[in-house]
């Protein structure tokens, strides 16, 4: 033990322990494929990596369900934990990610553009289908909402200026008009509720989750989360996690720039 802590002293980027309790960090990955054609497309090869060095410095990858407990009823979790998130919904989390999720005995959640999987477009990066999902929420996944189709970009002014759809009222081309403000918050709130009702429908889902697109989010977003039953929010804003947190935060792990090295001096600059 004494050889164990002045190496820690000496050579603390070299020592596979880490030193947290009572907190999550949080990992956010998107697609995965062998050539690389986004700052958000990492190769399974990396994937891998990423995992394997989670174990070696004794990170202890926590379930959906024990985050959700830990967040809103403060149940404990081991120390070291962290949790694995992908967004979007593409088909490489099945083909790509999950074998490497099933080798190390991990789970992951990936939050779906729903419409996605409901209307393919074939001209799109491949989504996940159903029977997708429902074959690895058998084997410990989840999936849960990022919006069912405000995923996009919107015209907010007749000069066609772009921002997040589901944080600004829209342009409307046809009416040479804005949505007005009761048009902009229930579309806001028809799109949470049928993209919680098609997960509840498809795969039983009982908690209903929510991560911002482009990581926007305003508060009538959060009002209308909040009345639809959202019990969390997933941002992209970067951090380590901590009980009772309505908005969480989370680390991006899926840029190619992103070594497993990388990757745990990212965490260990959280873990303190």
């Amino acid at each position: 033990m004494l050889y164990i802590f002045i190496c820690a002293l000496l050579y603390p980027q070299l020592t596979p322990y880490t030193h947290y309790e009572n907190k999550v960090l949080v990992l956010t990955y998107h697609h995965i494929d062998e050539k690389i054609k986004s700052d958000a497309t990492i190769t399974p090869k990396l994937f891998e990596q990423h995992m394997k060095k989670l174990r070696k410095y004794n990170y202890n990858v926590i379930s959906m369900d024990e985050f959700i407990a830990f967040m809103k009823d403060n149940k404990s979790v081991p120390p070291n934990a962290v949790l694995l998130t992908f967004d979007d919904g593409y088909k490489s989390f099945y083909s790509k990610a999950y074998p490497t999720l099933l080798k190390y005995g991990y789970t992951a959640t990936n939050f779906i553009i729903v419409k996605a999987t409901d209307i393919p477009n074939p001209k799109a990066l491949p989504h996940l289908t159903w029977k997708d999902m429902r074959e690895m929420k058998r084997n410990g996944m989840s999936f849960y909402s990022h919006t069912y189709d405000q995923h996009t970009l919107c015209n907010v002014n007749e000069q066609g200026e772009t921002n997040p759809a589901f944080i600004t009222p829209i342009y409307k081309e046809k009416e040479k008009r804005m949505e007005n403000e009761g048009e902009y918050q229930y579309r806001i709130e028809d799109d949470i509720q049928f993209a919680n009702e098609r997960l509840e429908r498809e795969l039983n889902n009982h908690e209903s989750l929510l991560c911002f697109p482009f990581g926007a989010y305003n508060d009538t977003v959060l009002k209308i989360g909040r009345e639809n039953n959202i019990r969390l929010f997933f941002t992209t804003q970067e951090g380590i996690n901590k009980a009772h947190q309505e908005k969480v935060l989370r680390i991006n792990a899926g840029a190619p720039n992103v070594s497993s090295g990388e990757l745990i001096k990212k965490l260990r600059s959280y873990d303190e």
